[in-house]
C-alpha cells in the first residue's frame, strides 16, 4: 500500500483541502483439483475532502476511480478408460474461461451554509464479460491406461467437438443532485445512460431519469406544539429503470444451426439451417415506478408507522414467442421481441411498538402488502399461453389456463352419461370435468383462467423480548391468494416409476366412492384413464396459503462480571429453531413446503433445523 498526500488550492470559498491519493493492488491465485483457475486484480484511487470553518460555506470535490479485473479459468479432464463388453472406455476434456472487467469513475461534490445543503454525484462505469467453452471426447480406447485423448477412435460416431463462447458489455453514465432546505425539504434527481452490447446500434441507448421530494411536516413551526410527535415526513418519487435480463446476447442476429442435411449427387451433404430469426429493433424494457409515502413516529419511538402506495408500469417487455409453424422456424428458438405492459400497483404497510419497563424491554412489528397485478397489452401476441400459465391482457402474471373440474365421476354420472371425454369411457372416480362450452366433448375451449401463484397479500410478524441478559425474537412470514401446481412424481401415483405418497390413500376406491377424494381412481401409468386424469385441471392446483413461523432465537447474554475471569469481552449462549412450525391452507397433500413453486416434485418438502451456538468477543 502507498499513500501520498498533496497540498492542493480548494474551490472558492472552501479555503484548503487535501488530496489523499491511494493505489492498492491485491493478486488472487487459487489451484484446485479440478484445475480451475482464478486470478483478481483491483484497483481503487483519489479522494479529496474540505475540512468546515465555523459560520462558513463548505464546498468539497471528491473523485473516486475504481477498476477490477476477474479471470477465470475451469479445465476438466474426466476419464473412463475401463471399457468392458457392455460400456466402453471413453474420454472426455471440458474446458471453460470467463474474464469480467469493470470500471467505476465517480466524483461528488458538496456544499452547504446553515440553510442549504447541495450534493452533486456524476459517474461513469463499464463493464465488460467474456466466456469461452470447448468440450470434446472420444471413445473406444486400444488399452484402459491411456492418458492422450488422440488415442481413441476417429469413427465419427466415437468423437465429437463442440464449444462456445459470447460477450457481455455495459457502459453507463449517470448523475445525481440532491437539495436540503434546513432538512426539511428534500429534493433529488438522479439520470441513467446505459448502452448495452446486447442491442443493435441503433436501440443500444437507454435512458432513465428519476426524482423524489420529501417534506418533514414536524419541523414546520405549525408543529412545535406537538412534542408528541418524533417524525411525520411525506415523500414521493417518480422513476424509471431499465432492463436487459430477459434477452441473449445475440439477439438482434440471426443466428443459424447444423441440420436440414440433404442429398447431392446421391451423398448425405450437411445443411445449415436458420435457427433464432434476427430482430434488430430490440431496445430496452422500461420499468416506471411512481411512490407515495408517509412516515409517522410517535411518543418517543413508542409507535412508528410507514405507508406507502406504488404504482410500477412495465413497458416494452422483453419476451421470446415462437414463430408460427408456416414461417418453418424450430419452436425451440423462440424470437425476443419488445412486447406487452404490465401494472403492478399496491400498498405497503409497517407498524412496530417499542415499549422498555424497568429492566424488560419489547418490540412487536407487523407488515402487509397488498398488490394488484395486470397485463395490460400483449400486441398481436394475446393471448400468450405458456403451459399451465397464460398471459391475457386483463390477467395477473402467473395465472394458470386449464380444464375446470367439479370433483369424481360417480357411478350414477357414469350410468346417465354425465360426463365428457377426449375419447375414452371413463370411469368411476375418474376426474369430473367442466364443460365450459357445452358441446359434450373435452376439448381445448373448456379451458379457463383458473388461479394465480403471486400472492395476493404478504404479510409478516416479528417480536423481541428482553429482559436483563435474556433474550427471545421470533419471525413469521405469511401470503394468501395463491395456488401452486405439482405434477408427476409430486403428485400423481407411481409416474415414472415413484413411490407413492402418503395423500394418495386418501384416494377414490371401490370401498370409498367419495367423489371429493383427495385423489382420483388409481390406475397403472401407462393406462390411458391415467393420462385423461393427469391433464391439467385446477384438481392439481393446492391451495399454497400459510403462515410460517421462520425463526425463533433464544439466547442469554453474560455480563462482564460474569465472564471477566475467562479473558473475553462478550460471551453469548443461543438456541435457534429454523421453521419450526407452519400453518397451511391446503388440506389434500399436507406435506409440501408451501414456499416451494410450481413443478415435478424438487426440493418440496421444505427443511427445519434446531441449532445450538455460542458468540465469543475477545
Amino acid at each position: 500500500m502507498k499513500t501520498i498526500s498533496i497540498a492542493i488550492d480548494g474551490p472558492s470559498g472552501a479555503g484548503k483541502s487535501t488530496l489523499a491519493k491511494s493505489v492498492s493492488k491485491t493478486l488472487g491465485y487459487l489451484y484446485v483439483d479440478t484445475g480451475a483457475i482464478y486470478r483478481t486484480i483491483g484497483y481503487a484511487a483519489f479522494s479529496k475532502g474540505v475540512a468546515p470553518k465555523d459560520g462558513e460555506a463548505v464546498a468539497a470535490l471528491l473523485p473516486e476511480l475504481e477498476i477490477g479485473l476477474h479471470y477465470g479459468e475451469d479445465g476438466l479432464q474426466h476419464m473412463t478408460l475401463n471399457g468392458t463388453d457392455v460400456t466402453a472406455s471413453k474420454m472426455t476434456y471440458d474446458w471453460n474461461e470467463n474474464s469480467r472487467l469493470t470500471y467505476n469513475g465517480l466524483a461528488n461534490y458538496n456544499w452547504s451554509n446553515e440553510n442549504h445543503n447541495i450534493s452533486a454525484l456524476g459517474g461513469v462505469s463499464y463493464e465488460h464479460y467474456k466466456y469461452q467453452q470447448q468440450k470434446s471426447w472420444r471413445r473406444n480406447f486400444p488399452t484402459n491406461g491411456m492418458t492422450g485423448i488422440n488415442g481413441g477412435s476417429s469413427a465419427p460416431s466415437d468423437m465429437s467437438t463442440e464449444g462456445d463462447v459470447y460477450e457481455d458489455k455495459l457502459m453507463s453514465y449517470f448523475a445525481r443532485l440532491n437539495y436540503a432546505y434546513k432538512d426539511r425539504y428534500l429534493l433529488e434527481a438522479n439520470f441513467r445512460a446505459d448502452a448495452s452490447s446486447r442491442f443493435h446500434k441503433d436501440n443500444r441507448w437507454g435512458f432513465f431519469p428519476s426524482f423524489s421530494a420529501g417534506w418533514r411536516i414536524n419541523q414546520e413551526s405549525f408543529m412545535q406544539d406537538a412534542s408528541w410527535i418524533d417524525n411525520l415526513k411525506l415523500r414521493a418519487s417518480w422513476g424509471q429503470l431499465g432492463n436487459i435480463n430477459n434477452v441473449g446476447q445475440y439477439d438482434y442476429f440471426a443466428t443459424y444451426v447444423q441440420g436440414g442435411n440433404y442429398n447431392f449427387e446421391n451423398t448425405i451433404v450437411s445443411g445449415i439451417r436458420e435457427g433464432k430469426p434476427a430482430n434488430p429493433g430490440l431496445g430496452w424494457e422500461t420499468v416506471t415506478i411512481t411512490n407515495v409515502g408517509v412516515d409517522f413516529d410517535i411518543l418517543n419511538g413508542l409507535f412508528s408507522f410507514t405507508g406507502e402506495f406504488y404504482d410500477k408500469q412495465t413497458k416494452d417487455i422483453l419476451l421470446s414467442y415462437p414463430s408460427p409453424a408456416e414461417v418453418g422456424i424450430n419452436s425451440d428458438y423462440k424470437v425476443s421481441q419488445n412486447i406487452g405492459k404490465v401494472s403492478n400497483k399496491g400498498l405497503e404497510f409497517n407498524i412496530s411498538h417499542n415499549k422498555s419497563i424497568g429492566d424488560f424491554s419489547y418490540t412487536v412489528g407487523f407488515n402487509l402488502s397488498k398488490n394488484w397485478n395486470k397485463v395490460k397489452d400483449l400486441g398481436a401476441n394475446d393471448p400468450m399461453i405458456e403451459d399451465p400459465w397464460i398471459k391475457k391482457v386483463g390477467y395477473a402474471i402467473g395465472t394458470f389456463y386449464g380444464f375446470r373440474s367439479d370433483g369424481l365421476l360417480t357411478q350414477e354420472d357414469i350410468d346417465n352419461g354425465n360426463y365428457i371425454t377426449d375419447g375414452i369411457t371413463p370411469q368411476a372416480g375418474d376426474i369430473k370435468y367442466v364443460d365450459l362450452d357445452g358441446d359434450g366433448k373435452l376439448t381445448d375451449k373448456d379451458r379457463d383462467y383458473l388461479a394465480c401463484d403471486v400472492p395476493d397479500i404478504t404479510y409478516g410478524v416479528n417480536l423481541n423480548l428482553r429482559y436483563k441478559g435474556f433474550e427471545l425474537s421470533m419471525f413469521g412470514q405469511g401470503v394468501t391468494g395463491t395456488m401452486v401446481r405439482f405434477y408427476q412424481e409430486q403428485a400423481w401415483a407411481f409416474s415414472d416409476n415413484a413411490s407413492p405418497r402418503e395423500f394418495h390413500l386418501k384416494r377414490w376406491t371401490v370401498d370409498n366412492p367419495d367423489p371429493n377424494a383427495a385423489y382420483p381412481r388409481i390406475y397403472p401409468r401407462t393406462s390411458a384413464h391415467s393420462t385423461f386424469n393427469n391433464k391439467f385441471s385446477d384438481f392439481w392446483l393446492f391451495d399454497s396459503d400459510y403462515f410460517r413461523i421462520k425463526n425463533i432465537t433464544f439466547g442469554y447474554n453474560f455480563n462482564k462480571h460474569q465472564i471477566q475471569h475467562l479473558g473475553v469481552d462478550a460471551l453469548k449462549l443461543y438456541v435457534s429453531a429454523e421453521n419450526p412450525f407452519t400453518i397451511r391452507a391446503d388440506h389434500r397433500m399436507e406435506d409440501f413446503d408451501p414456499e416451494t413453486p410450481s413443478g415435478r416434485g424438487t426440493d418440496t418438502r421444505g427443511t427445519s433445523s434446531i441449532s445450538l451456538g455460542v458468540n465469543l468477543t475477545f
